[in-house]
């Protein structure tokens, strides 16, 4: 058995771009931007976790930074600091753990068109 490489398109077996990571969610799927192809990720967390994780380390260290030196720019600085450096992480995370399968059917309409038209070349 091969081992899939972490952010890799099923079907063109290309890295994806980074910025792909915002649309990456548990059992969603979305469309290759390389090939346009669907692709689902297997066994992700949901990038909302990088949100919650960036907004507690803004607020968490620029609350204790206002508390201790009452200076609402560097509290600020320290907070946005410390936001884009976990968000940062978190997505470099999900990034370097992520694999994608290929997605049965993006949506129910191409299933219903193949029966229609069976149905239609099966009438007529």
């Amino acid at each position: 058995m091969e081992k899939k490489e972490s952010f890799t398109c099923p079907h063109c077996e290309q890295k994806l771009p980074f910025r792909v990571i915002l649309k990456v969610k548990k059992d969603h799927v979305f469309t290759c931007p390389l090939c346009r192809e669907a692709v689902v990720p297997q066994k992700t967390k949901s990038f909302t976790w990088g949100y919650i994780i960036g907004l507690l380390s803004f607020a968490l260290p620029q609350q204790i930074v206002f508390y201790l030196h009452q200076d609402n720019v560097l509290a600020f600085l320290i907070g946005f600091l410390h936001a884009v450096t976990a968000f940062g992480l978190v997505s470099l995370y999900f990034y370097f753990n992520t694999k994608f399968s290929k997605a049965i059917a993006k949506s129910c309409t191409p299933i219903l068109l193949v029966i229609l038209s069976k149905w239609v070349i099966g009438v007529f």
